[in-house]
Parts: structure tokens; sequence; C-alpha cells
């Protein structure tokens, strides 16, 4: 029994960290001399409280190489995944009442659709619905930027996907560097 949990707690093992305030990325430069660019599009720049905001995520290849990304790896979640940082007027960061937590299941063997190839020139992304009142704690000017860091170490692949070809192919780990999008500006009105 323990034999089949093992991989299980070591997939869940590697979500233990958790970004400081100091940790989190504050130049952009080192993000974009990567080969995938974070980008971020909001529907619009003007909102109210009860609005819902369009977030249109996107990972972009700028290299000449193919980089595989594991399809999970594009859900928010406060370490790992896709990270949204709302910083308010003041400089500080928002804390809303909603915590995006996403916590995907580990990749499963011999599926390897769940690992999505983004060549070069191409994008690879996602729309998703924002409640601004999740989010954000009232009226105000905002700046919302992202980071990206995949769930998947290298030595998972290795040891639990080694046998797949995908394992052979350049796979997007969390050894790769965080990578941070720029920021967008919204207001927020009652």
């Amino acid at each position: 029994m323990l034999y089949r949990c093992l991989p299980w707690l070591l997939f869940f093992g590697l979500f233990s960290w958790t970004p400081t305030p100091q940790s989190k990325p504050s130049d952009q430069s080192a993000s974009r001399s990567l080969p995938l660019e974070l980008i971020l599009k909001a529907d619009r720049s003007v909102y109210r409280m009860s609005d819902t905001l369009r977030l249109d995520t996107q990972l972009r290849n700028i290299s000449n190489e193919d980089i595989y990304i594991w399809h999970w790896d594009l859900c928010w979640n406060p370490a790992r995944g896709l990270t949204m940082w709302i910083i308010g007027a003041d400089g500080k960061t928002v804390q809303g009442s909603f915590l995006a937590d996403c916590v995907p299941p580990p990749p499963r063997s011999g599926d390897p659709y769940q690992f999505v190839k983004v060549g070069p020139g191409n994008l690879y992304g996602l729309f998703e619905d924002l409640k601004l009142s999740e989010y954000i704690n009232g009226p105000g000017e905002y700046d919302i930027y992202a980071t990206f860091n995949s769930f998947l170490s290298a030595d998972f692949v290795r040891q639990f996907l080694g046998h797949d070809p995908i394992s052979k192919l350049p796979l997007w780990t969390m050894e790769r560097p965080t990578i941070t999008s720029r920021r967008i500006h919204i207001t927020v009105k009652p």
C-alpha cells in the first residue's frame, strides 16, 4: 500500500515551498532572456467592484526550439504554476477573500497528451473570468502581474516518467527560472 502512495507523497512534497514577499521577482529583465514569455491581458482597463475581469494568460515561445509544458502548470496557485500578484496604489500586495490554490494530480505515465508542445512563435494559454470582489478589497488603482514556474521537477520526470518518450523532450520543469509577466493596470470604481 505504501508503495502505491509513494508517488503521490513525493509529488505533493514538491508543493512545500511557499513564496515570501522577498522571493517575488521584482526585475523582469531576467524573464526577457528566457525562451518563454508570460503575457497577461485584461479585457478592459476600467471596472466596477461587481464586474468580472476576463484575464487572458499566455505562454509564448520566443526561442527557436520546441518547449513542452505540462498542461496542469497553467493553473493558479500561490507557489507553483501560475501565481497572480495584485498590487494596490500604495505599492502593497493585495490580499482578497479568494485564494487560487489549484493542486494538480501527478502526471499519468503513458499519457503524452498531458504535455503541450509550444513551438517557436506559438502560444499556449487560457481565458479565465475573475470576480473582482474576490480578489480585491475595494475600489482603486491596481497593477496585476503573474509569475510562472512548473510544478514538475526534473527528478520527478526521471523517476516516474523516465520510461515515457516525453521524458526525452525539452520539458519546462521547476529547475528553470521563474518567468514574470509585465504588469497590467486596471481602475476599479465602486
